[in-house]
């Protein structure tokens, strides 16, 4: 049997195999696609999954206070201010147990292939809208 070592919460392992388990990660169970905040309706929907493949492979390579903290303008990660944006209430339709977590969003490339908007709960990205077009700001 495996025993496991007590963990800090600066490092985690994956329980089965003792991997580094502190980089952030990504889901996509909370992604809401719409007309408004959706990637099909951009001129060329296979160069943005290309593009959005590649930000979020680089970005799991930090460590979640990495990317909270980092000032690189190519990442431009920040928590949202929604009275700045068309979406005055936040992200619709959660269920309720994700209410009231961090809203978070990064870039995927310096002025173009718009914004990755989600909720940010402690190591997992939670993606809820693609937004290409930056139409969160129009």
């Amino acid at each position: 049997m495996n025993k496991r070592r007590p963990l800090t919460p600066r490092t985690r392992e994956h329980v089965t195999r003792g991997l580094p388990d502190d980089l952030l990660k990504f889901s996509f169970r909370l992604l809401q696609t719409t007309m408004k905040f959706g990637f099909e309706q951009t001129d060329d929907a296979r160069r943005y999954l290309q593009q959005l493949l590649a930000r979020l492979q680089a970005i799991s390579s930090l460590q979640v206070e990495e990317f909270r903290c980092s000032k690189a303008k190519a990442l431009r990660a920040h928590r949202h201010h929604w009275r700045g944006t068309t979406e005055k209430q936040g992200f619709p339709r959660l269920p309720d147990e994700w209410e009231g977590h961090e809203a978070w969003q990064f870039q995927l490339s310096a002025n173009k292939h718009g914004r990755v908007h989600g909720i940010l709960v402690d190591e997992v990205f939670y993606v809820v809208w693609l937004d290409p077009e930056h139409r969160l700001y129009q």
